[in-house]
Order: C-alpha cells, then structure tokens, then sequence
C-alpha cells in the first residue's frame, strides 16, 4: 500500500496499483493558514489509518528543515511589513515565515496577535521555536525565533538584516511564547 506525496498532495494506492485515497492542501501562506482543499477515499478501504498517514505525510512536508530555512532568510534586508525572503522582513514578518515553514502553522504577522496563539512561559523554560520579545506587546523593541544554545533569530535593526544573535545576561527578553 504505497503513498506517495507531492506538492500540495498526497495519494494511497492499493494492491493494483489504482488510486484509492487523495489528500490536495495548500500551504500556509502570510496570514492564510494550512488546508485541505480536497480529499477523497474509496468505499471498502480501511480509512482510518490511511487518512493519518497521509496527515502524517502533509504536516511532515510542511516542516522544512530549519537550516534551509535560515538559510533562505539571513542576511535578508528589513522591510516595513516584510514577510518572504524576496521582500525583506520586519520581525513579525520574520516570526510569521519561520513558523510557517518549520512548523507548519500560519501565522499572523502582528506580534501581539502572534501572542494570542501562543501561551507564555519563563525563561528558564525556554526550547528552540519560542518567540522572543524585548520591550511590550503592544511595543516591542525586537522579537525573533528561539534557536537554541543562547541564540536567536532576529531582524537586526541596527544592521537592518535577517541575522543570529545571543541572548545575553545584559539582554534578556521581556515576554516569552511557546506553542507547546
């Protein structure tokens, strides 16, 4: 019973080879979040763990890998309401992409909104893919994406770019969001 996954679909076949499940999504994009635009499974099949693998499948090809990821972004210059590698980023833009395309969850660009989805930890239980923010939600003064190891991504805004900086003793966040 081999699957097979392509951009923006996922198939099941059975012993004949004859297609007997199909999963179409889109992808996360800016503000628009991941769907399901079509899916159809055959009478007579056993559904239910086809249908997982095939999520399985589409929410594991959502994830890219966080190198290719920060690779396509770092060193990318600030832009007012930036959220893609070709435009620039300004740091909600930034945390938008990343979570987008290593986490596979859309979401908004504003920061404080940003919030809304996440619930606030301390410090101490900081993991790689929470949300840092200096200064206020209403107000911040930078944010970025936890690394891990004391790093995080941010858009510079003394350099205006895309780069990794350490969290350091003189410069810890304010405010911490996790999806977990």
């Amino acid at each position: 019973m081999p699957f097979e996954l392509t951009p923006g679909r996922v198939i099941h076949t059975d012993d004949v080879g004859q297609i007997d499940a199909e999963m179409r999504f889109d992808v996360p994009k800016g503000e628009a979040p991941f769907a399901i635009t079509f899916a159809e499974f055959k009478n007579k099949m056993a559904g239910a763990r086809v249908q997982r693998v095939m999520m399985q499948m589409i929410m594991a090809s959502l994830r890219e890998n966080i190198g290719q990821t920060l690779r396509s972004v770092l060193g990318r210059p600030y832009q007012l309401q930036g959220n893609t590698p070709a435009d620039g980023f300004d740091a909600g833009g930034l945390i938008q992409y990343v979570y987008n395309h290593v986490f596979g969850v859309s979401f908004p660009q504003n920061i404080a909104k940003q919030f809304t989805l996440v619930q606030q930890v301390t410090l101490a239980e900081t993991m790689p893919g929470d949300i840092l923010v200096w200064g206020s939600l209403v107000v911040p003064t930078a944010a970025g994406v936890y690394l891990g190891g004391g790093k995080y991504i941010t858009v510079d805004m003394l350099n205006d770019v895309v780069q990794i900086k350490a969290v350091t003793q003189s410069w810890l966040p304010d405010v911490i969001g996790s999806l977990r």
